[in-house]
C-alpha cells in the first residue's frame, strides 16, 4: 500500500534554517531592537510574512509588514533559488518513494517565491503531487485546521497522513489532528530531539532511513 507523506521544507527537506533565521535576526539586530529567549521558536511558524507582521505590530518595528516583507523577500530569494542546498539524501530517497507509488507532498510556512523556484532547481519540484504554502489555507502550521484541510484535499483519510518535520510544535499540532508523524534531525532544532523522539511516531537522522 502506498504512504502519503506531507513533508516539511525548512530544516527538513532543505538545510535552510540558519541562514533564514539568521537574516530574520539581524533585521532586528540592525535596528536596535533586541529580542527574548525562545523568539526564534514562537516566530519559526509564523513564515515570512507572519513574522514581518510580528515585527511590525509587536516589535516596534517603524516600517509596514508590506515593508518589511519586501526586505525578507530580497534577502531570502536568492538564498534560496541559487545557494541553500538539499539535504543529504533527500533527491534519492523522494525518487525512490516516487517511483514505488507513495504520494510525496509539501507543506511550509515559507512562501512559494522561495520554495517553488528552490525546488524546481534542485531538481525535484516534479516529483511532488502538491507543493503548498500555508498561505494556500489562509492560516499557519500552528493551526490544527491547517491538516485537516490538507487531508481533505489529498481525499485521504487524516490519519493516513504522515507528517515530516523537524519542529516539536509542527508535530505536536499534526499529531492532534490525527496525523502520522515523523521526526527530521535538523541541527537547529537538536535540543529537542528527545522531545521530538517521544512524541513521534517515527524519527529520522537522515533521509536514507525512510523505509
Amino acid at each position: 500500500m502506498s504512504k502519503i507523506y506531507i513533508f516539511d521544507l525548512d530544516g527538513t527537506l532543505i538545510d535552510s534554517m540558519t541562514p533564514a533565521v539568521k537574516i530574520v535576526l539581524d533585521f532586528l539586530t540592525e535596528r536596535g531592537i533586541s529580542y527574548p529567549d525562545g523568539f526564534v521558536k514562537k516566530i519559526t511558524p509564523l513564515g515570512f510574512k507572519g513574522i514581518a507582521k510580528y515585527y511590525a505590530e509587536e516589535m516596534g518595528v517603524k516600517l509596514t509588514p508590506d515593508e518589511i516583507y519586501a526586505c525578507f523577500t530580497k534577502a531570502l530569494q536568492k538564498a534560496y533559488a541559487e545557494e541553500i542546498p538539499l539535504k543529504p539524501n533527500v533527491k534519492a530517497t523522494l525518487e525512490r518513494l516516487h517511483a514505488r507509488g507513495d504520494r510525496l507532498n509539501v507543506l511550509t510556512a515559507s512562501p512559494h517565491i522561495f520554495t517553488d523556484e528552490c525546488l524546481r532547481n534542485r531538481g525535484v519540484y516534479e516529483l511532488f503531487e502538491n507543493v503548498w504554502s500555508s498561505e494556500d489555507f489562509g492560516t499557519i502550521k500552528s493551526d490544527v485546521n491547517i491538516y485537516r484541510m490538507a487531508a481533505e484535499r489529498l481525499n485521504a483519510p487524516i490519519t493516513d497522513c504522515i507528517m515530516a518535520d523537524d519542529s516539536l510544535h509542527v508535530l505536536e499540532v499534526a499529531k492532534s489532528a490525527g496525523m502520522q508523524t515523523l521526526g527530521v534531525y535538523d541541527s537547529f532544532s537538536e535540543r529537542e530531539t528527545d522531545k521530538i523522539k517521544a512524541l513521534a511516531d517515527g524519527y529520522i537522522c537522515d533521509f536514507s532511513e525512510i523505509e
